[in-house]
Parts: C-alpha cells; sequence; structure tokens
C-alpha cells in the first residue's frame, strides 16, 4: 500500500493528512511535501487518522519535523485516535514530545494550550 498526502493550510495553521502506509517506502512523500514548509514559524498538524502502518522511518520524519518546528515559535500536534499507532510513541518515549489528540479540534485546544503556556 502506498501514501497519500493532502494539505490544507489555514492562517498560520497547515493540516498535513495522511491515509496509508508512513514507512520507508512512502517517507519520501512525506517529506518532500512538509519541506515546503517552516514549521518554526506556524503551527503544524499531523492527521495520522487514516494510517494503517508507522514503523521507525515514518517516526523518525515526524521527529525530524518536530526537530524543526522547535528552532522557532512553531509547535507540531498530531491527531492519532488509533490505540496501535499512539503505542508506537509511548514505546518509544516519544509520547510527551508530541501534542496528541483523537481529532483536529482536541489537537488545535492542546496547541492553544501549550502555547499560552510558553508564553
Amino acid at each position: 500500500m502506498g501514501l497519500t498526502v493532502t494539505t490544507d493550510e489555514r492562517d498560520d495553521l497547515v493540516i498535513v493528512t495522511l491515509e496509508g502506509e508512513l514507512d520507508i517506502y512512502t517517507v519520501g512523500a512525506f517529506r518532500q511535501e512538509t519541506e515546503r514548509f517552516d514549521p518554526a514559524k506556524l503551527q503544524l498538524v499531523v492527521d495520522l487518522t487514516n494510517v494503517t502502518l508507522l514503523d521507525s522511518s515514518g517516526l523518525g520524519a515526524l521527529v525530524s519535523l518536530l526537530n524543526r518546528a522547535r528552532t522557532g515559535e512553531g509547535m507540531l500536534g498530531i491527531v492519532c485516535p488509533q490505540r496501535h499507532l499512539r503505542r508506537v510513541f509511548e514505546i518509544t518515549g516519544l509520547r510527551r514530545a508530541f501534542v496528541f489528540g483523537d481529532d483536529l479540534p482536541s489537537v488545535q485546544d492542546a496547541l492553544r494550550q501549550a502555547a499560552a503556556n510558553t508564553a
């Protein structure tokens, strides 16, 4: 299976929605799409709702994106309602590194709260 990457830009928020497998074979498409943006200057949300597989390459790409966001005022949120995908973040110790939520509104609220706490 492949990966479909779509992007929705709203003011200072960019939503990258993934569908399929984020793995060693498809991570290039994800990286290519996210390199169009400077995550250090905006809020970025990656929606994993329709992701069926997340391997170490995909996880590495998400961590790389998070590191780029942290070089400035940017923030990265993850929409991830699937327990088996969240488990990957928990096992690797990355659960607390990202702002998580089960849907877009909850991630947006969490990002707003995180921004308020850093101000």
